[in-house]
């Protein structure tokens, strides 16, 4: 078999790494699967503001008989979210054309590089939380059940939406609510695989991840800020980064995941200076709050 060169590789592999990027940061990421998205492969540019319109509220009107409807026209809102978060990783590779002939490298290397930027969309989407005003539990006590049953009350009090709701602890309350002893029943009978996986699946209507990305505020004692919520609570958008410009010799690929919206942006150029392929990964988004009554700050 023709050995494998840098010149035709080279338009393969802007793509290949792309995809290998995406699978990677769609596998990191917790939250960001969980929110609102609102995606667009366009390319954008750092500090675009989008206007993300929301309906406003409805009324149920009596119909009475051979009268036409009652046309409504609620007060919409508009979310602001300004793409301010232009994060990246890049790094050199001095045998471009034998890492894209061995997909076992590209992973080793794409996956040090996007790590780093799943973290950082964590981080950003979970910092939200300060912006909700309705809590439950104490801070400096671990979650229990009756925490998470007080945290349903209060979203459905509020009228959150029952569907998709969702549950993002610290690991240290993720181990709180695994030794509950008032869920040993449900661990090891109806949710079939907990104990033995150490997961904790679905519980009290909450979909429960753990995340190591949970904030916690200094204290005395120390404030744990798990998040419970509808993706109606809280919006992630990405926009697509523009090709590098014809002429300069740097290759770009710009793919996005059809089904959670993650979008990212490769860029690879000869670098002369280090007699290597510099290569660059790289996302352009925002985040914002959507809607208060939607999330409920769960206190540790």
């Amino acid at each position: 078999m023709a050995n494998i060169t840098r010149t035709s590789a080279g338009p393969f592999i802007p793509q290949i790494w792309a995809n290998t990027a995406l699978e990677i940061l769609r596998s990191r990421v917790v939250l960001a699967k969980l929110v609102t998205r609102d995606s667009d492969i366009a390319a954008f540019q750092v500090g675009d503001t989008l206007n993300i319109p929301y309906p406003g509220a409805f009324t149920a009107n009596d119909k009475a008989a051979n009268t036409a409807v009652t046309l409504q026209v609620p007060t919409a809102t508009t979310t602001t979210v300004t793409l301010n978060k232009h994060k990246e990783a890049s790094f050199l590779v001095e045998d471009a054309a034998r890492a894209t002939a061995n997909q076992d490298i590209i992973a080793r290397y794409m996956d040090a590089a996007v790590v780093p930027i799943a973290e950082q969309i964590e981080s950003d989407l979970l910092g939200l939380y300060s912006g909700f005003s309705n809590s439950v539990g104490t801070s400096g006590t671990d979650i229990t059940a009756a925490t998470i049953r007080s945290a349903r009350k209060k979203l459905n009090d509020l009228k959150a939406p029952v569907d998709n709701r969702a549950l993002v602890v610290s690991t240290k309350d993720e181990i709180a609510i695994l030794g509950d002893s008032t869920l040993q029943s449900f661990f090891a009978f109806a949710q079939a695989g907990s104990v033995k996986e150490g997961s904790i699946g679905r519980l009290y209507g909450f979909d429960v991840y753990a995340s190591q990305l949970v904030p916690v505020v200094a204290g005395t004692p120390n404030s744990t800020k798990n998040l419970a919520f509808n993706p109606g609570a809280i919006i992630l958008a990405m926009r697509g980064l523009p090709d590098a410009p014809a002429g300069t010799g740097a290759q770009t690929a710009v793919v996005q995941d059809p089904v959670s919206g993650l979008s990212l942006r490769v860029t690879m150029a000869y670098n002369a200076s280090n007699l290597g392929v510099q290569v660059t990964v790289d996302v352009l988004y925002g985040v914002a709050k959507l809607r208060d009554e939607k999330a409920v700050v769960v206190l540790s």
